[in-house]
């Protein structure tokens, strides 16, 4: 497998950009380097919270807010990379020409893989259906707004950046594995977070990571992560990441948390992880 996500890898001009007149660095210095970065993008963001928290009240904050305040990081890295590390926004994976078209085509991956984690957990009777509440609808384009901004921020953080960061002096699997790991740590603090919230957000990180470097574009990791987000929450009505929102649809966890998610929410349970592995392999191995 790894073997075909490398000729993924060669053949990506996001990556042949970000490797462009590379100053030799070992890895002890890089990472340092990137923890600083990655501290100060995290202290903004918390400052940002923290104040929108206050002036606003904690309910508002932890809903819109703390997914509208992601906008913050294209834009911190956008001056960090074509300031400093003086590369192209081109190398941190926006393509032109396919913005749109990528973007839908990672939402409906998005929103086919959580369809398809809703029917068969409802199948075996782990999931149930409580019904319907019209009266949330006027939260949907709020939330798929915020959902965007905030799975658009992480994907140009992770993938966009971290990744291209450590591929350009060091093997695409350290790249990969930094990433993914990045991908892991904001979700450390999330109400409900355990050892499968761990494999199931390394499994999905790996497999932005392909469609990373398949398509060669940042624009299809965001697109499925917004509407996998979405659809968990503002959709069907499970918790994202620990994160209770407003839902159209009321689905309800009733098996065992290990295979259903618990309060962490369906993409931290068995089932998740089933479509999550098949999704990566479709994704390695289907040729067109």
């Amino acid at each position: 497998m790894f073997d075909i996500i490398k000729k993924f890898a060669v053949q990506s001009v996001t990556l042949k950009e970000a490797r462009e007149n590379v100053e030799e660095m070992s890895l002890a210095k890089e990472m340092g380097i990137y923890i600083i970065l990655f501290l100060i993008l995290y202290v903004v963001l918390v400052v940002v919270w923290t104040m929108f928290g206050y002036i606003l009240g904690p309910d508002i904050a932890n809903s819109f807010i703390s997914l509208f305040s992601f906008a913050l990081i294209p834009i911190l890295i956008y001056i960090y990379v074509t300031k400093i590390e003086k590369r192209s926004w081109r190398s941190v994976g926006f393509s032109k020409g396919n913005a749109i078209s990528s973007t839908l085509m990672g939402a409906s991956i998005g929103f086919l893989m959580f369809l398809a984690v809703v029917a068969i957990g409802f199948a075996l009777g782990q999931f149930t259906f409580r019904g319907f509440d019209f009266s949330q609808a006027i939260y949907l384009l709020p939330f798929l707004i915020g959902f965007t901004i905030q799975s658009f921020g992480e994907e140009i953080c992770t993938r966009g950046w971290t990744l291209t960061y450590f591929s350009k002096r060091h093997s695409l699997l350290i790249a990969i594995l930094v990433s993914n790991i990045i991908f892991i740590l904001p979700h450390a603090l999330n109400v409900g977070f355990d050892m499968m919230s761990v494999v199931n957000i390394f499994l999905v990180g790996t497999l932005f990571a392909v469609m990373f470097l398949r398509f060669d574009n940042v624009w299809i990791c965001g697109g499925a992560h917004t509407a996998w987000n979405f659809s968990q929450g503002a959709i069907f009505g499970f918790s994202v990441s620990g994160n209770p929102t407003p839902s159209l649809l009321k689905f309800e966890q009733v098996g065992q948390n290990i295979v259903t998610g618990g309060t962490f929410g369906p993409e931290s349970g068995l089932i998740a992880t089933a479509v999550i592995i098949a999704a990566l392999a479709l994704m390695v191995y289907y040729k067109r």
